[in-house]
């Protein structure tokens, strides 16, 4: 992959000459001829059939895509309601159902705090890197098997590359191993080569909000290099006008180019949302990358909303992840979402819900085969071009982004994780009220990614599907799992226990209630055949009596199953108890980790915080039980109840972000602005 017509080093220095918002006008293309024209029409028509086919259906839905928009729904209310139906059939049934579901989640939390602890090893591990000087060796190594005979793999290490901790040392020997073979390098991009453009997506955010990001870009390594895209929209108004401007005033010396470009409102065919946002912004970006003939095989594109905080060595990392990768055109670039940029302003509840985002995708990590895209991620420009950038008819636009690249690429996609840290800000609005509404929209839009269920099942089961069934079947069966353990796992850890033993009162300790029914109906049948027998002088008792002994005749079996009770409900209040105290326990070893993790996640305490606000973070996991039921539970009900009842949501509601109050929150703009580099970089 070459930058056409030009290098690394006269890109920036035309960057550097084309200044204002005359360096977006060029020469006119030569006009094709009616041949060209036709077949380039011909061509267009194709991709945006196979783009709409791509996509989720505006509108009514067929039969197969409701089936599948209702199953998570139908499959959460089907746990619990199986637990009642079997406790009705039998009690012992009903009681090894409730406990193997409490027994899979306890095996599912082991295994979680084990990743978890994996995870935040790995991280730690790679924020230690010194990622650009990697991936100056790498390139380096490059360059002399290109250039000479063989070389032995020991020669092709550097400083950094000699340092890499396992398993990154693993991977690295592995690739250059795969670097040696004939031919090999020529088909290895050259690190230097790769353009960084990042698409940063704001709706109406105050300036103290996107400020830190700009800043975390700026300080990035290489950031004279990147190319930022501020997308915001026009229906966050004038004042949104005045902050793009602000910013691009602070900010665009800084960068090789910045870009503000503004949304409008209304475009035909989207929902008015972030994947319509960023969309409209990388086909903008994309105008901008012919007019100074860069290849879109040279460019990496990273979505962040706007109150994200990269890590300084991220883009080095994605930049050697990138080149290490074989089949890099087929992947994206996922890094760790934490949310703990404003920890200590937040209250309670949501620093609770928080530390269970972090945690989660501190464990994605290191599951590869179920890691997505989520939130901030990077995906190679020419892909983006390929399929028509992003979704522009979900809220959920990164984790769809997953599977429209995964049925586009016929099931030749996958996650790269990069194991650095992408800082987020934690729900914090104007008042306590609108932080907590505010949390429970924000986990409504993430729990409505239960519409991907359908997107992949009508794919999964039709006729010209062309992903390979096994690989996405398992896939399915994961996210199908995701959805439903959200929805019901937390109600049925607290409450499911009680099930058998209400069910098991009902009897009296008489049997099961579907045995008092018979009971009672057999009754009732006997007390009427006897009437009919004295009343019209027919025999209908001895028939009856004939039917039911010839129906249990010889099921000893089932006899005892209806007539005898398998146990009273005072055995089972004694025995379930005892299960819940087990499971209970091993819920607290994983709270525990659940507190050290975040405690070591959480940045440092703000001078103008009181030492006191640390007791409140020890005290908050108290609210754990509260907040698993009344944000992820009753968040994904809602969203599956919409799907259920074909309730679709199709308007992205903004989360509320609010820069914590501080000492500097006065400060001006020449304050927030950051020392001027020798490379002038231009904006639009």
């Amino acid at each position: 992959m070459r930058r056409s017509s030009t290098t690394a080093e006269s890109w920036v220095a035309d960057t550097a000459a084309a200044k204002g918002p005359q360096a977006s006008a060029g020469p006119p293309a030569p006009q094709p001829s009616s041949s060209r024209e036709a077949s380039a029409a011909s061509t267009a028509n194709a991709a945006n059939e196979a783009n709409e086919a791509n996509e989720i259906p505006r509108g009514r839905r067929d039969a197969g895509y409701r089936f599948f928009e209702m199953l998570p729904a139908m499959l959460s209310l089907g746990v619990p309601l199986a637990a009642i139906l079997l406790s009705l059939v039998d009690l012992r049934i009903g009681v090894l159902f409730v406990a193997a579901f409490i027994a899979l989640t306890l095996v599912r939390a082991v295994r979680g705090g084990v990743d978890a602890l994996r995870g935040f090893r790995r991280m730690r591990l790679a924020v230690r890197v010194d990622w650009a000087a990697v991936a100056v060796e790498t390139e380096g190594a490059v360059r002399r098997v290109r250039a000479g005979p063989k070389v032995p793999v020991a020669q092709l290490l550097g400083p950094a590359t000699r340092a890499l901790p396992e398993p990154f040392a693993r991977a690295h020997h592995a690739f250059l191993r795969r670097l040696a073979a004939p031919g090999a390098a020529d088909a290895v991009p050259l690190p230097s080569e790769l353009v960084h453009a990042v698409i940063v997506a704001a709706y109406n955010e105050p300036f103290e909000v996107i400020e830190p990001s700009l800043r975390s870009l700026a300080a990035s390594s290489g950031a004279e290099r990147l190319v930022v895209v501020f997308a915001y929209e026009e229906r966050g108004g004038a004042a949104m006008r005045e902050r793009a401007v602000r910013l691009r005033h602070a900010f665009a010396p800084h960068f090789a180019a910045f870009l503000a470009v503004e949304h409008p409102a209304g475009l035909p065919d989207e929902i008015a949302g972030k994947g319509a946002n960023i969309t409209y912004a990388a086909r903008r970006l994309r105008t901008w990358l012919q007019l100074r003939e860069i290849a879109p095989t040279d460019v990496m594109v990273t979505t962040l909303d706007c109150d994200n905080r990269v890590h300084p060595h991220y883009f080095a990392n994605v930049t050697y992840a990138f080149v290490r990768d074989a089949d890099r055109a087929r992947r994206s670039y996922q890094p760790i979402s934490t949310f703990v940029n404003n920890l200590w302003h937040a209250p309670a509840p949501t620093r609770v819900v928080a530390a269970g985002n972090t945690l989660w995708n501190l464990i994605s990590t290191v599951r590869p085969f179920t890691l997505r895209n989520f939130a901030s991620h990077s995906q190679p420009m020419d892909a983006l071009i390929d399929m028509d950038y992003w979704s522009r008819r979900t809220i959920v636009e990164d984790g769809h982004q997953y599977w429209r690249s995964y049925f586009h690429f016929d099931g030749r996609y996958g996650v790269t994780p990069i194991h650095l840290p992408v800082s987020q800000d934690a729900v914090l609005g104007a008042s306590l009220a609108r932080t907590l509404r505010a949390q429970f929209t924000q986990l409504c839009r993430w729990a409505y990614g239960a519409s991907d269920i359908a997107f992949v099942g009508v794919r999964l089961f039709a006729k010209d599907r062309r992903a390979p069934f096994g690989g996405t079947l398992a896939r399915f069966a994961a996210l199908l799992d995701s959805h439903v353990t959200l929805a019901c796992v937390a109600p049925m850890v607290a409450f499911g226990a009680w099930i058998p033993i209400v069910v098991g009162s009902l009897s009296g300790g008489a049997g099961t209630p579907l045995a008092m029914l018979l009971r009672e109906a057999g009754s009732a049948s006997a007390n009427g055949a006897a009437w009919a027998t004295h009343a019209l002088g027919i025999p209908v008792s001895s028939a009856v009596e004939a039917v039911r002994a010839s129906a249990f005749a010889g099921s000893a079996h089932w006899n005892d199953r209806f007539a005898a009770p398998p146990f009273s409900a005072a055995q089972l209040a004694a025995e379930l108890p005892g299960m819940v105290g087990t499971a209970q326990r091993f819920a607290l070893l994983g709270v525990a980790v659940t507190i050290v993790l975040t405690m070591l996640l959480t940045p440092r305490r703000p001078a103008h915080v009181s030492p006191m606000r640390g007791l409140g973070m020890l005290a908050q996991w108290v609210l754990l039980p509260a907040t698993l039921l009344c944000y992820n539970t009753a968040s994904a009900v809602v969203s599956q109840y919409r799907l259920l009842v074909g309730a679709y949501r199709e308007h992205f509601e903004v989360t509320e972000k609010r820069a914590p109050a501080s000492p500097r929150a006065s400060c001006t703009e020449s304050e927030h602005a950051l020392p001027v580099r020798e490379r002038v970089g231009e904006s639009h």
